[in-house]
């Protein structure tokens, strides 16, 4: 009697559990929680992924055998022909000397000016600190350049910033015993800091960078628009294999106002884009760079052609872009802006195609157009005119059960 009791609990439980699944299972059926997103603009870019060769009219300048280089010019200036880009110096000690006196020339210049700027300043605690946040902004992008003349002068224009805050909430910025030393300091050196015994000139103008990777004669500029895309290929696993070689250089001359970009595209990109075409190229490792370009060759290929160099020209240079030789890259030729969404959040009611969306607990329909449509998404029109249309920071239903214009959620 006992195990009889006990085999009726079991199957009891048994049938309950079931019960429970199934339950469980039509309530997840029938009830779907709302899902949704708020409505923000973002652009999406028609592209063409590829690796790029980027290809220079370019010059060493030679490191002399004897004697100690200090550079006379930053990275990324421009110098004429004949322009002084070092100084040379017949020992370590001398040339340490003079870089030391002309750093606290440049540091007392610097404290004189800043004392300069404080004189009557208005005081506008808000404005410094909008300032202040510019300033810092400014110094964390520029750290991603990873060029070290730009963090210096935007790590200094941050201390400028906070110093001058300081003066203006009345507080004590002691000048006085900082020039003092500095010039203590200098007047020691003023005798040992003699005058560089000889320049290094340039033969050519440019923009300067002392950064140099051996391959400045890699392909012949004037003949840029012969490479086959065998060439190139080979190029680019020559750059790759061995990214820098030692050039003993003390840096080297940009001196062509045009530069290329070289990538190899296959024959249904070329259908993309034309020759002459204005593109936007974006650098993978950074996509806040974005520079102008225009295509010059190799987006019309022969009938037949399977692949094919397209050549890009540009014209802005810094030091970024005077240290890379080879990118990966996104060549963007066409853009779309609108509201970006899952595709399953796009729903047709009366052969017109839009989104749901909550407003204050009841859900309204809102008319869109795709203007463009991803692997797993959409991109909406938006029309801030619109009176049926989706409007910016509408929460729009991603996921929901039986929606209809109207319906009342709780």
């Amino acid at each position: 009697m006992k195990k009889y009791k006990k085999d009726s609990i079991a199957i009891l439980i048994a049938v309950a559990l079931v019960f429970v699944y199934i339950f469980y299972q039509c309530y997840s059926v029938t009830h779907i929680d709302l899902e949704t997103q708020t409505a923000l603009t973002s652009t999406v870019y028609e592209k063409i992924d590829a690796e790029a060769l980027i290809i220079r009219q370019e010059q060493l300048v030679d490191n002399p055998s004897t004697g100690v280089t200090l550079p006379c010019i930053d990275d990324g200036d421009k110098i004429n022909n004949g322009g002084n880009v070092a100084m040379v110096f017949s020992s370590n000690e001398a040339a340490e000397n003079y870089s030391r006196y002309s750093e606290i020339s440049r540091q007392l210049e610097y404290y004189e000016d800043l004392e300069s700027q404080s004189m009557g300043q208005a005081a506008n605690v808000e404005s410094i600190d909008n300032e202040i946040g510019e300033d810092i902004n400014e110094y964390i992008r520029t750290i991603s350049s990873k060029s070290p003349t730009d963090v210096s002068e935007k790590g200094e224009s941050v201390n400028d910033s906070l110093i001058r805050r300081q003066m203006i909430i009345g507080k004590s910025v002691d000048f006085a015993s900082v020039t003092k030393e500095l010039r203590s300091e200098q007047q020691a050196l003023a005798e040992s800091a003699s005058k560089p015994d000889r320049y290094i000139t340039t033969d050519a103008s440019g923009v300067f960078t002392s950064y140099t990777d051996g391959y400045e004669n890699l392909v012949d500029y004037d003949k840029v628009g012969d490479l086959t895309v065998k060439q190139l290929n080979e190029y680019l696993k020559q750059v790759n294999d061995e990214p820098k070689k030692k050039t003993g250089a003390l840096g080297k001359l940009v001196t062509g106002y045009n530069w290329y970009f070289a990538v190899v595209i296959s024959a249904d990109e070329a259908e993309q884009i034309s020759d002459g075409d204005r593109v936007e190229i974006a650098l993978k490792d950074n996509n806040d760079t974005v520079i102008n370009a225009v295509i010059v060759s190799g987006a019309d290929p022969d009938a037949g052609v399977k692949q094919s160099v397209l050549l890009l020209k540009c014209n802005n240079m810094d030091t970024r872009i005077a240290a890379r030789r080879s990118e990966n890259i996104e060549i963007r030729y066409g853009s779309y802006t609108g509201v970006k969404v899952p595709v399953d959040a796009v729903h047709v009611v009366d052969g017109k195609k839009g989104v749901y969306a909550l407003i204050s607990s009841q859900v309204k329909f809102r008319e869109a157009e795709i203007l463009y449509t991803g692997d797993d998404y959409v991109l909406l029109s938006y029309d801030p005119d619109s009176d049926n249309g989706i409007r910016l920071y509408d929460k729009i239903i991603t996921q929901g059960k039986d929606l209809e214009d109207g319906k009342v959620y709780t």
